[in-house]
């Protein structure tokens, strides 16, 4: 951000508005609120005497019982004994809501109404005003709350007490039973969705027991279960039965070819040599041959009779071979046939045996899956029953639970009340008082808090510095030093000449040190006064700070820059106004022409010179501080206030310290705070406050009156007072009252005013 730029802030210290000081209003305009206040009470206390009216005033008492009797139900508590007095202040507060006011109002007669409250009134605005009027306290150390009513007539007073009492029991009661709606609707609407899924699970049960064919359902009630348990006990003996069968046949088998290896020619052997007939024939052929072999004796072999013989005996002997092969063939027929026929047989058997158990296995297994199905197909209908029974057993029990609820519900709606009518009240005969007593109130509140708002909004409006915190606020920190009036007040330009032991004397040179102190640690040599407007008191300041310097420093310059009234001249009683700044700006003459030399440890002064006009050339500032920097070691510049100058603006451009003069009671807080600004955005190294009550502060009209409190309490006129008081009734010593009130705040002013005087 360049120099030209403007900051977010324009400082960035302080507040940017005068804070509220209660403790300093009190003191200034304390006395003079409660002189006001006084008077203008004491000015109403005729009307208040003339305005006020008898008040009636009617009661009412309300019990409120801790424990009312229990109906059946046991869901709630309907005791109140542990918060029974936040119980008893909540009735109170409620009693007088607003609807239940309205209805009160609308029960009153034309007549009552009118008397309580204006004819054309609706009955709203009348609920409003009413919740005004009528008092409702719990009376401590009992279970009674106390309602009354005041008003200046009698009439409709106790009516509307008792109607409040009657409107707020049946709102309370007609509460009781519509609390509920909400629970109750809502469980009538859960008890008909019970009522309803009830029987959409009965109406499943149904069908489902007529599929499966039980009402129980247990697993033992599975039939097809049983069925299928049986059925695999079958299977695994026919599984038995079919392993065997097949063992059998392939065993059978596996023996009809190992058979068909085996020759059955023994056997046949056997059957030719026990063939009865082969055995005869051959008998009869053995003795044939014998008988013929008997013949052959003796005979040759070529003998006919031999040959045919033998012939014969060979055909006898080839036809018992024959018949001997012919029973051979036909034994081995019979035997290899007997054998082919048995293993067949066999195989036959055991084969049809085989198929039998195994179209009975698969007749069985295709049972077994359609059981095993079913069983699955029931015991899922018995786990679903099951469910089905849970659930109906638990929605018909919280059916119960909801139905006894409900009656729970409409029976604690018509339970009785822990409020009811203890006494009624009734139509007062005499009054009970008047309002003169609110009426003073009133008027007193009025009176001296109309005057504390006007003066307090007067206070607020003052923009003015009236302390040193008010400098704290604006810049961030409190004033250097604070100068007040001093002694010699008329010499204060000369303060350090004149009364050297004066205390803003000492303040001077205490500054003087700080200035010293600042040049050794950050070598400031220019030190700036400028005031925040014009006659606070900065020429005043800079001369008796550059006299201070001189007796701290060789080397002193005090430069007049601004136009002062009385000027620096007349201040030194010079006989006529010396040349100087002006012309030193314009070039018509030397620093060593125009500078007047200080003697006797006075400071050297360059006065403002013979200007025909404000209007100063300002180009040679920087080549004349640097020369006056290098032969002085102070230099203090007197400018005029940096919001009207901007020669101030130039000169702080060169200056290492700016001390910003503020005169109490007449700068304005906004005027320090901007004028802190221009100098915080020309970057000056220090800004030093000054508060100064020296000078001749701005003041209104209003300000000039309230310094003379004396006079002000004079004006008030004690005999039109008392002519005015003696009208009423007890008007003398009211008056009495009033005027020796009046003296002691006279005699207390005065007493002020000369302690400010003398302080």
């Amino acid at each position: 951000m360049t120099q030209l730029d403007p900051p977010k802030e324009a400082l960035p210290f302080g507040k940017p508005n005068k804070p509220i000081n209660i403790i300093g209003f009190f003191r200034r305009y304390g006395l003079f609120v409660l002189v006001i206040g006084a008077f203008l009470f004491t000015v109403t206390v005729p009307l208040v005497l003339l305005i006020s009216k008898p008040n009636y005033e009617v009661h009412a008492v309300l019990r409120i019982d801790p424990i009312i009797p229990s109906v059946i139900t046991k869901s709630e508590d309907l005791s109140i004994i542990n918060y029974y007095q936040d119980y008893a202040n909540t009735q109170a507060k409620q009693i007088l809501n607003f609807d239940v006011l309205e209805t009160t109002v609308k029960k009153l007669t034309a007549d009552e109404r009118a008397s309580i409250f204006a004819p054309s009134l609706p009955p709203a605005t009348c609920a409003d005003i009413a919740a005004n009027i009528i008092k409702v306290n719990p009376e401590p150390g009992t279970h009674l709350v106390d309602i009354s009513v005041s008003g200046p007539k009698k009439k409709g007073l106790a009516s509307l007490v008792n109607n409040l009492m009657q409107a707020y029991l049946d709102k309370m009661r007609t509460g009781n039973e519509m609390q509920d709606n909400a629970r109750l609707e809502y469980l009538r609407n859960k008890k008909a969705a019970l009522t309803s899924d009830i029987a959409a699970i009965e109406a499943k049960l149904n069908i489902l027991t007529k599929d499966i064919s039980t009402a129980d359902f247990a697993e033992n009630n599975n039939l097809a279960n049983r069925k299928l348990a049986e059925l695999q006990q079958v299977a695994v003996n026919v599984f038995a039965d079919r392993v065997s069968a097949e063992n059998m046949f392939h065993e059978s088998e596996r023996n009809s070819q190992q058979l068909k290896a085996l020759s059955l020619d023994p056997m046949v052997e056997e059957i030719v040599m026990g063939d009865q007939s082969l055995d005869f024939t051959s008998s009869w052929t053995y003795q044939q041959q014998q008988q013929l072999r008997s013949s052959t004796d003796g005979l040759t072999t070529s003998n006919p009779d031999r040959i045919y013989v033998e012939e014969r005996m060979k055909a006898m002997r080839d036809y018992e071979k024959k018949l001997q092969n012919e029973v051979r063939n036909s034994a081995k027929m019979i035997v290899y046939g007997k054998r082919d026929y048995e293993q067949k047989k066999e195989l036959i058997q055991t084969r049809n045996k085989a198929v039998k158990t195994r179209s009975n296995e698969d007749e069985l297994l295709r049972e077994l899956d359609k059981t095993q199905k079913e069983s699955v197909r029931i015991s899922l209908g018995l786990h679903l029953g099951e469910a089905l029974k849970s659930t109906l057993q638990h929605k018909r029990n919280l059916l119960n639970q909801v139905d006894t609820r409900i009656h729970e519900l409409e029976l604690e709606g018509k339970a009785p009340l822990h409020v009811a009518i203890e006494s009624m009240a009734r139509e007062p005969d005499v009054p009970a008082g008047s309002n003169t007593k609110k009426l003073m109130m009133v008027f007193l509140g009025l009176s001296f808090g109309g005057v504390t708002v006007l003066f307090f909004v007067f206070d607020f409006l003052d923009n003015r510095i009236r302390r040193k915190e008010d400098i704290k606020a604006a810049l961030g920190y409190p004033p250097a030093k604070e100068i007040l009036k001093s002694a010699e007040k008329r010499r204060f330009p000369h303060i350090l000449e004149v009364a050297p032991d004066d205390p803003e004397a000492k303040k001077i040179r205490s500054l003087a040190v700080k200035f010293v102190h600042e040049n050794q640690i950050n070598s400031s040599k220019i030190i700036l006064f400028s005031g925040v407007e014009r006659r606070s008191g900065a020429t005043s300041l800079a001369r008796n700070c550059a006299q201070a310097l001189s007796s701290l420093a060789p080397k002193v310059l005090l430069i007049e820059a601004a136009i002062n009234t009385p000027p620096l001249s007349a201040i030194e009683r010079l006989e006529r106004e010396p040349e100087g700044f002006h012309e030193l700006l314009s070039g018509s003459g030397s620093p060593e022409q125009l500078i007047v030399k200080g003697a006797g440890g006075s400071p050297d002064m360059l006065f403002y010179g013979n200007a025909a006009s404000r209007i100063v050339s300002q180009e040679r500032l920087p080549e004349l501080f640097s020369r006056f920097r290098g032969t002085y070691d102070f230099i203090c510049i007197d400018a005029p206030p940096v919001l009207e100058s901007n020669l101030t603006e130039n000169l702080a451009l060169h200056a290492e310290i700016v001390t910003l003069i503020a005169l109490g009671n007449s700068t304005m807080y906004r005027d320090l705070r901007a004028a802190a600004e221009v100098f915080v955005r020309l970057e000056v190294p220090a800004i030093m406050p000054i508060l100064n009550w020296g000078g001749p502060a701005k003041s209104s009209q209003i300000d000039r009156m309230l310094e003379k409190p004396p006079e002000f309490l004079d004006r008030i006129n004690a005999e039109k007072l008392e002519a005015l008081f003696l009208k009423l009734p007890s008007g003398r010593r009211l008056f009495d009252l009033v005027n020796g009130a009046l003296d002691a705040i006279k005699k207390a002013a005065r007493s002020k005013n000369s302690e400010s005087s003398t302080k």
